[in-house]
């Protein structure tokens, strides 16, 4: 179970750094494949992200400036503290989402809905479905009763 305090950290630095929704997402993927392996280089995050290498480039120098990189050209990227510790935050975002809509029994655009809730979602929200995502697998039984519910009235169509 996480602390709800780790989200006010965060949540602070947004309200002062103003990351666009694109800067999250490159500084997600970057934390991303860094627990995958030691190197990470933009042709890495350009496949992942299937954007252009010299659009990567511009974007990860706008984040070297911002400190939570260092880039050198033709070196491996390499996360700041800071870059780390925001990168796990908007990880743990993403996934506490994606959980709270795979409980929701969302399928088919899950992805989808992830990504597009979790730039626009607020603290309050997010900590209110950490709690109940807690307290659904803290109660088996109920998250049981729920899905009994959600097949018996799934929409036929």
């Amino acid at each position: 179970m996480r602390k709800k305090e780790d989200y006010y950290t965060f949540n602070e630095y947004i309200k002062n750094n103003n990351l666009t929704p694109s800067e999250e997402d490159y500084i997600e993927m970057i934390y991303r494949l860094k627990l995958e392996k030691d190197k990470v280089q933009v042709k890495d995050i350009s496949k992942q992200l299937n954007i252009k290498p010299p659009s990567v480039t511009k974007m990860i120098k706008k984040l070297n400036d911002k400190k939570l990189l260092i880039y050198r050209k033709y070196d491996n990227i390499e996360l700041t503290e800071l870059g780390y510790s925001m990168g796990e935050k908007l990880l743990n975002r993403h996934n506490t989402i994606r959980e709270f809509l795979t409980i929701l029994g969302i399928e088919s655009s899950l992805h989808e809905e992830t990504e597009t809730i979790e730039h626009t979602i607020n603290m309050e929200t997010l900590i209110k479905m950490e709690e109940l995502i807690n307290f659904f697998y803290e109660n088996k039984e109920i998250l049981g009763k729920l899905r009994a519910y959600q097949e018996e009235n799934k929409i036929k169509g």
